[in-house]
């Protein structure tokens, strides 16, 4: 066993929070390090989690003194929804070479890294990319620890920020936009994502691998919001195309775009296709949740989500998973 202390970096954005969640359901010792601990007090409610305060990655000594005694670190820095906790991009090699200083320092043996599928260091066209690719980099050459790179591809769940975005903006109106309509996605419930991080954590093949997380069902990012339609009910909906011009407009904008379907983490997101080759079930035991299946508990209307609650148990699926 690697160990049961485990410090997580970047923990308290949208995947990180099914991070944490899994991590405590399968009895580790969380340590989540944030700038502001009285704005994430929900996350003293998993059992055997603690919230740990740290101004800035940057702070070295701070951090290797956080690490200390630490037996796995998850880095989730590349999660860019973690708001005002995020790391910001022009930031991220900088903070993972300082995380590899404290991590050596440290001594830490494991260390589990959330990338994107995409990323690469010798391609400077897609600037997010770039980075990710140079943080990959930076992980995979420290000396003390057992590395594995998780690069995903579009992860989905309430909150995130695709399919969330769809369903406020069908909402507010029954005109859907979509920036980046033709790009390929195979996506994957982010619960899902965090049960396989957590799988990985013992798992020696892991060990210096990269590995690419993808679901089943292959579509385009406009096929995904014509589901997302159809499941809140909004048949006479319109689903379109948005310009890329108007789309990093609208992202610009934020809170104040006529438009709600677009942000800047998603265009970041979505600079190129999100699929593998890789089969999931195949390489962690288990078949991921179907789209709709994923999507139900927050873009289906009550009377149609308990239909697919109905399923579920009818298919065997763990209570838990129904909320």
């Amino acid at each position: 066993m690697t160990g049961n202390k485990v410090v997580v970096l970047g923990g308290t954005g949208f995947v990180g929070r099914s991070v944490v969640n899994e991590l405590s359901k399968n009895g580790y010792e969380i340590s989540v390090v944030v700038r502001r601990p009285e704005r994430f007090r929900e996350f003293l409610l998993f059992p055997k989690t603690r919230l740990v305060q740290l101004d800035s990655l940057l702070q070295t000594d701070g951090l290797k003194a956080i690490l200390k005694g630490a037996d796995i670190v998850v880095n989730l820095t590349a999660d860019m929804t973690a708001k005002t906790e995020a790391v910001v991009d022009k930031e991220l090699v900088q903070v993972n070479q300082q995380i590899k200083k404290a991590v050596e320092s440290a001594g830490v043996k494991r260390v589990l890294s959330l990338s994107q599928i995409g990323a690469d260091a010798g391609n400077a066209r897609h600037d997010w990319l770039y980075k990710l690719g140079e943080a990959d980099a930076i992980m995979h050459t420290i000396a003390s620890a057992k590395v594995t790179i998780l690069r995903a591809g579009l992860l989905l769940g309430d909150g995130d920020e695709v399919t969330s975005r769809f369903k406020a903006q069908l909402e507010w109106l029954p005109v859907l936009p979509v920036a980046n309509a033709g790009r390929a996605v195979q996506p994957l419930s982010v619960k899902d994502f965090a049960k396989a991080l957590v799988m990985c954590i013992d798992d020696k093949v892991a060990f210096g691998a990269k590995i690419e997380l993808v679901g089943e069902e292959r579509m385009t990012l406009k096929d995904l919001a014509g589901l997302v339609r159809d499941m809140m009910m909004k048949e006479d909906a319109i689903v379109l195309p948005m310009c890329s011009l108007n789309a990093r407009f609208m992202s610009t904008l934020g809170p104040l775009a006529p438009f709600r379907s677009v942000s800047k983490v998603q265009l970041q997101l979505m600079q190129s296709d999100l699929t593998s080759e890789n089969d999931f079930e195949t390489r962690f035991g288990f078949m991921p949740t179907s789209v709709e299946h994923t999507l139900a508990p927050y873009i289906a209307p009550s009377n149609l989500r308990e239909r697919y609650h109905f399923y579920r148990q009818e298919a065997g699926r763990d209570a838990d998973e129904l909320v």
